[in-house]
């Protein structure tokens, strides 16, 4: 929603809620400024002290607020400003009840001079304000309590014993403590039982009011119902730990659960689960669909491992802690067949699998956040097979792969910094001519192929493609470039061509453009695209497959860039065969880098050195 238009609700259930003597358009402005912070994250408990200093402390405020708000908001943002509102109206009960003391005191005090009007003062403080009062002697016995108190504690009328008897106990410690420690006030949040025997939270500050002569005479007791703010800051906290949808822990809750579980020294084992093709759900039958899957996985995950914490942690990923070492390959068969029984939804009976990554774990010092990484990567690791997929933790494959990952994390600031280069290799006709020099990135010992995988990996394959592309076109002289698989299917390939023609006005013929053959046929437009602009269009990673030969056959390519031959008699002979029919199509062939003779006999036309 528009933070205009949110301003504008909120402003309208606040002066539903409460009386304030500013103008609706003065507060829709500073309503806008607020969820503009709100938004932001900044200073959000300070949204909440606001309210209370304009006097947007009707019953309902708070409440509405945070209805206006909710579908705006995650649960941490509401419970800031919530929290925020709340200590804004302790501190200004506290303020009320400094003031109320005092008037208490003074009331006394004047007693002895002007009996009459302090009585009259203290009496309409007494009976008037909505806070619980309660005198005391010094021996803690109750000697006077306005109707208010009464209320809070749950009585129609003043009875004879206004607290319960562990109150009054509690209460009459609490004074005989003060006495003898010569501390006048005590403030804390006590636990009170109502005459029906609920329980009542509320703020009690603790008072000794002294005499002209400095010694003490009494003891007052304000108390302020605080059960409903209470309430509120436990629901807040529970919708914080709690995933709305299913009701299971989410991945904060389940963070501490699992800290606690490793430090018991016990073995565990962590699952982290991705449910398979809930995309297919959600776009077949709608999200409402896709939602029910979701609290049906979670339903017969509880179900299936009653003893297991189950949380949700993402999206369409759950995670499962299960004390000990379970044989993995049963736990997951087990798990599948409980969530191979189609659930109907709207007549159409869905059922999902789940992909797996177990990681086992014992002992103190596991680290709880690195324990949920190892079982993500392995989870990852396991769905490149496809769907329902199982994997276990394998330490040597991850301390590899995570090397591998930091250096592609780091790829932007490679670029940034310069460290990423243009080389360039020679391209000969196979009499030994040059035909033209081939393009390659490199990234210190990184090569081509990685560097454009990497690339891909990241969504950096424009910026990778601009940045050889540039460089090629800038030399002058005819030039071969490999592209990616991102790189061959993006869309805008040809617009990023032709300015960097134009920029560096180049030749559109002096440019062989290799698209990559795994990304056909998405990159068959670019393919015609890039030829009717000029540009001598290859194929590369050519293998021989079918796809390759009919991407060839339909396609106005100049040639096509060999993969690297493979090690087997009868691949090398398939291969063999295969250059002659490409070249009697009018297709050039381009091997190497290898051994020229080899590459000579193939009968290729152009070798990479």
């Amino acid at each position: 929603m528009p933070t205009s238009a949110l301003a504008q609700r909120w402003a309208a259930v606040l002066i539903e809620s409460a009386y304030s003597p500013m103008s609706r358009r003065k507060l829709t402005q500073h309503l806008e400024e607020h969820a503009v912070r709100l938004r932001a994250g900044q200073e959000v408990p300070a949204v909440g002290e606001w309210l209370v200093r304009k006097h947007f402390t009707g019953p309902d405020s708070l409440r509405r607020t945070l209805e206006v708000l909710g579908p705006e908001f995650s649960p941490e943002v509401l419970g800031a400003l919530a929290s925020g509102y709340v200590w804004a109206t302790r501190d200004q009960l506290f303020a009320e009840q400094e003031k109320v003391k005092n008037s208490l005191l003074k009331a006394v005090e004047d007693a002895q001079r002007d009996l009459h009007d302090s009585e009259a003062r203290f009496a309409q403080v007494f009976a008037s304000t909505a806070v619980g009062i309660a005198i005391f002697d010094l021996q803690g016995a109750v000697v006077e309590a306005n109707d208010a108190l009464a209320t809070i504690l749950g009585h129609e009328e003043m009875p004879k014993e206004l607290f319960a008897e562990a109150d009054a106990v509690a209460l009459a410690s609490a004074c005989a403590r003060m006495l003898a420690s010569s501390v006048d006030t005590d403030r804390r949040e006590r636990e009170l039982t109502r005459n029906n025997g609920d329980t009542v939270w509320a703020n009690v500050v603790l008072s000794v009011l002294r005499g002209s002569d400095g010694l003490p005479k009494f003891h007052v007791a304000l108390i302020e119902d605080v059960t409903e703010q209470r309430m509120l800051q436990e629901w807040l906290r529970h919708q914080s730990l709690t995933d709305l949808l299913t009701g299971l822990p989410n991945r904060a809750s389940f963070a501490d659960k699992l800290e606690s579980a490793l430090a018991t020294g016990q073995p565990h084992t962590l699952g982290y689960l991705d449910v398979d093709s809930l995309t297919i759900v959600n776009d077949g039958l709608g999200y409402a669909a896709g939602d029910a899957v979701l609290v049906e996985v979670a339903r017969r995950l509880r179900v299936a491992l009653p003893d297991a914490v189950v949380a949700r942690v993402g999206g369409d990923e759950f995670v499962v802690l299960i004390q000990g070492s379970p044989d993995v390959a049963a736990l997951a068969a087990m798990i599948d067949d409980e969530l191979s029984e189609p659930v109907y939804l709207d007549g159409a009976g869905v059922a999902v699998s789940t992909s797996i990554g177990f990681v086992h774990a014992a002992g103190p010092g596991v680290n709880p956040t690195a324990l949920l990484r190892r079982a993500h990567s392995t989870l990852r690791k396991a769905e490149i097979g496809g769907k329902r997929q199982w994997g276990i933790y394998d330490h040597e494959a991850d301390v590899a792969d995570r090397a591998r990952f930091a250096r592609i994390a780091a790829m932007p600031g490679a670029f940034e910094n310069g460290e990423i280069s243009v080389e360039y290799s020679p391209v000969s006709w196979i009499s030994g001519s040059l035909a033209f020099v081939e393009a390659s990135l490199r990234w210190g010992t990184t090569r081509h192929d990685e560097v454009v995988t990497y690339a891909d990996a990241l969504g950096l394959a424009a910026r990778a493609g601009q940045l050889v592309l540039h460089d090629a076109c800038s030399r002058g002289e005819p030039v071969l470039v490999r592209l990616s698989r991102d790189q061959s299917r993006d869309p805008d390939l040809a617009a990023h061509v032709r300015s960097n023609l134009r920029a560096c006005a180049f030749p559109a013929s002096s440019l062989f453009l290799a698209l990559d053959l795994r990304a056909m046929p998405e990159g068959e437009e670019n393919l015609e695209v890039l030829h009717d602009m000029g540009v001598h269009v290859l194929l590369h990673e050519f293998g021989g497959g079918f796809t390759g030969l009919s991407t060839v056959d339909r396609s106005p390519v100049w040639g096509v860039r060999l993969a690297r031959p493979p090690s087997e008699r009868l691949a090398r002979q398939g291969l063999a065969l295969l250059v002659p029919l490409l070249r009697s199509a009018g297709v050039h062939v381009i091997g190497g880098p290898g051994d020229p003779d080899e590459l000579r006999a193939l009968g290729v036309d152009l070798v990479v050195s």
